[in-house]
């Protein structure tokens, strides 16, 4: 079964985005900092279990969205990952910064199915 591995702060997303991958045969991982999901994406790519998709939530304490995707990619284990940014607040400058950084795609929240499942459907093509 392959990995999802999901960054944010708001442990209701943790929930709703695990049942989403659930229901979509993935096993969610979740991480509730930008620090955390880090070093859970080294843990996983150390093992060579490199998650399937890695949603990044754009506004968290500490370490932002972008933040985290920036560190993401100067990682030589983790740079190939394919990420997408979540937000809240979705406007062109942020979806742009993120794709720049390679993200795979950016979606709004709250979380939609269906274009949950066309992010996961570009990362397995």
């Amino acid at each position: 079964m392959s990995r999802i591995l999901i960054i944010d702060d708001d442990s209701f997303v943790h929930r709703m985005a695990g049942f989403m991958m659930k229901k979509a045969g993935y096993e969610a991982v979740c991480a509730s900092s930008g620090e955390e999901g880090l070093q859970k994406l080294r843990e996983l790519s150390g093992a060579g279990d490199m998650p399937l998709m890695v949603f990044i939530d754009s506004e968290m304490p500490t370490l932002s969205g972008i933040e985290t995707i920036e560190r993401i990619r100067a990682d030589g284990s983790t740079a190939d990952a394919n990420i997408c940014l979540m937000t809240g607040t979705l406007t062109d400058t942020l979806r742009e910064k993120a794709l720049s950084l390679g993200a795979v795609g950016c979606i709004a929240k709250p979380l939609d199915a269906a274009a949950v499942t066309d992010i996961l459907s570009k990362a397995q093509s």
